[in-house]
């Protein structure tokens, strides 16, 4: 048998064994250790989500408290009952619908308010403008099984309805629920009640699912209402009657034989949170599970390790030669080699470890050189993406538009400077290319932008054969060569008292052999052939000021392309500058 089955079988029957010992009290030390603990947890987070709806529901009594005792309401009630008139009725209702922006309540709690008065025998009802009828008839119907003289006070269930537009504190929602209080204003008696939106308190109450699959939020009457789980194992009753309570009355926890379940009740009605965590959710979900698994692990590998080592020892002793050299390849020292003296297996992995070692030297020589290459590329990219010139010119562009009040060309002209800078902004060191239509869209861009500036100064023309749209290019130098273009040959030819002649900018690009050439071209100023050869020839680093889009096209082609380019500007003075420039298909 070969050493590398000899070690495979001895690590196989070692790990098969610790494995069925680990998996055999794995399940059952996890859940004895941190079901008490979990169970906690649980408790802790019921209390925080209870304490988020006591805040909702102490909202609502507030709010409701300031209804029902607010003076003007009972001067407006008082006046209706006196006079019930629709002007009197009105006057009632706008002031409910005022309520809450008075009382700085927050709207999108509130749905609406219903008033319900009686004196000498007759019963008044008052509402805000726009509560549904269904609304109205729901709390009619609950407020008959309310006795607000022995209760002083009372939550409503929650229901659902519909409703075809916004309520008058706007906002729309799906589910409600309501608050009443005990009303009296000298003979005057009722109730106020207040229609809050249940959705809050169904957000509040679906932060449980984050912890457990399944749980429970039940109202005063201990029914269960959203988001309570649909097919929930909780068995309520039994839950309750059961429950071993924690720090205090309003929390506690029910053991069943796999599983825990946690309640909180809440400050106000009688509200209740249950959550029930299985035995799997426990093992699954808890933290500590994690930590004990790892020092499980953790003891097997030792096991392993100490069963192994002698094991090892008496089989590897002849690759204590190769694992010193490796060590040496580890502190930098890529010229070591093994001497090879057998044609056994430790033999072959000599003679592997010493093509590793060649391979390995000639890799990271190239990766150095490649990473040095790709830092001077991004530095070149990254200079490029955003044109502080580009954006200036722009930007006035803008500003001249604006003082003309040509609206629809300043957003014509701020579109297209979006579409230019996002195309600018996806230049990555991994995405130096991209199509010549994508270029030549991005010069139709800029083109755009200043003929808005320069109404009728210049004409563009742009021929690009069918073929070539789709091949690639360097990103991002078809738009400089334009730019300059315009800005030192088109505006730069002006008569004799400096207004600017005009021109036309010219843009090409044909298949060549295997090569795209393009050309950019004016009719403007031009340049002289001294300064033309030095922007063609001088070394791209010295070349400053006003000509640093060159500077940066040569550069980035250079590193792009390397040799395998050329760029020639062709121009004379008061007659325009030619920009060739070649460069391999890429497809």
């Amino acid at each position: 048998m070969k050493l590398k089955n000899k070690l495979l079988f001895a690590q196989i029957v070692v790990f098969l064994i610790m494995f069925v010992i680990l998996t055999s009290v794995l399940s059952e030390i996890v859940y004895r250790t941190v079901s008490e603990n979990d169970c906690e947890n649980a408790m802790i987070l019921n209390e925080q989500i209870m304490t988020r709806m006591d805040q909702v529901f102490e909202e609502l009594v507030r709010f409701s408290n300031v209804v029902a005792s607010d003076n003007g309401l009972d001067e407006r009630i008082e006046n209706y009952i006196e006079d019930p008139g629709e002007a009197n009725a009105a006057k009632v209702r706008l002031y409910l619908s005022q309520a809450g922006i008075k009382d700085k309540i927050q709207s999108y709690g509130v749905l609406g308010i219903y008033v319900e008065a009686k004196k000498g025998g007759e019963t008044y009802e008052f509402y805000t403008v726009g509560l549904p009828d269904n609304i109205q008839n729901y709390v009619k119907e609950s407020l008959e099984y309310i006795n607000l003289e022995e209760e002083k006070y009372s939550f409503l269930s929650p229901f659902s309805y519909k409703i075809e537009s916004d309520t008058v504190f706007g906002n729309n929602f799906q589910k409600a629920y309501g608050y009443a209080t005990k009303y009296k204003f000298n003979d005057i008696k009722g109730s106020v009640t207040v229609i809050a939106a249940f959705d809050k308190l169904k957000y509040i109450a679906e932060n449980m699912k984050n912890y457990c699959e399944d749980y429970l939020l039940l109202d005063e009457e201990n029914h269960p209402v959203e988001p309570s789980v649909l097919d929930s194992q909780i068995r309520v009753e039994e839950t309750l009657k059961g429950m071993t309570y924690g720090k205090s009355y309003k929390e506690g926890s029910y053991k069943e034989k796999d599983a825990v379940v946690a309640a909180r009740y809440s400050e106000y009605g009688g509200w209740k949170v249950i959550c029930r965590l299985t035995r799997e959710e426990i093992l699954a979900n808890n933290r500590y599970l994690i930590l004990l698994a790892e020092l499980l692990v953790g003891f097997f590998g030792l096991g392993v390790v100490l069963v192994m080592v002698p094991i090892v020892r008496h089989f590897t002793r002849p690759l204590m030669e190769v694992s010193g050299r490796m060590n040496e390849i580890a502190k930098g020292n890529l010229q070591v080699r093994i001497e090879i003296q057998s044609t056994d297996e430790i033999g072959e992995v000599g003679k592997s470890f010493n093509i590793m070692a060649e391979k390995l030297q000639e890799n990271i020589e190239k990766m150095l050189e490649q990473e040095k290459r790709e830092q001077r590329l991004k530095y070149g990219l990254m200079i490029s993406q955003v044109d502080p010139h580009f954006i200036y010119n722009t930007m006035n562009t803008i500003t001249y538009l604006a003082q003309k009040n040509r609206n629809e060309d300043v957003i014509a002209v701020n579109k297209a400077m979006i579409e230019i800078l996002r195309d600018r902004l996806r230049i990555e060191i991994d995405n130096v290319y991209d199509t010549v239509w994508q270029e030549i869209k991005v010069v139709e861009q800029y083109l755009l932008i200043q003929k808005y500036r320069y109404l009728g100064i210049f004409k563009a023309k742009i021929e690009v054969e069918e073929e070539t749209k789709e091949f690639y290019i360097a990103k991002n130098i078809l738009q400089p060569l334009v730019e300059n273009a315009l800005f030192h040959g088109i505006f730069c030819n002006k008569d004799e008292e400096g207004e600017i002649i005009g021109g036309c900018v010219t843009v090409t690009v044909r298949l060549r052999n295997q090569y795209l050439k393009i050309v950019v071209e004016d009719n403007g100023a031009g340049m002289s052939e001294e300064m033309a050869e030095q922007l063609e020839h001088q070394r791209a680093a010295k070349i400053r000021g006003e000509h640093i889009g060159i500077r940066n096209i040569k550069e980035r082609l250079c590193y792009i392309y390397e040799s395998d380019f050329s760029f020639t500007i062709q121009s004379k003075e008061g007659e325009g500058t030619r920009v060739i420039l070649q460069i391999p298909i890429v497809k």
